[in-house]
């Protein structure tokens, strides 16, 4: 079965739209579209994690090891919903 497209318009401050340029850019996508569509499924992956109470990102530096740990206060789990699908 073959998957359905919409279009879809988004309009952006041109503050906005320079930082979609610039992520499309540094993250080599191969459109706008892409981006965001990449961007989504990384928001849903931590929302995810956010549901089940983790609200911390740590990331490490390959080569020197270095680990940073990033808070993200939006990722809170919605109070009374395990699976994030409402308010």
């Amino acid at each position: 079965m073959a998957k359905s497209t919409k279009r879809v318009v988004f309009s952006f401050d041109e503050r906005s739209l320079e930082s979609l340029e610039k992520l499309t850019t540094q993250g080599r996508f191969s459109s706008m579209a892409d981006t965001v569509r990449e961007s989504l499924q990384i928001s849903r992956a931590l929302q995810a994690q956010a549901n089940q109470g983790f609200t911390e990102v740590v990331v490490r530096n390959p080569e020197t090891r270095e680990e940073r740990v990033l808070v993200i206060p939006v990722l809170q789990a919605p109070s009374g919903d395990a699976e994030g699908g409402g308010k």
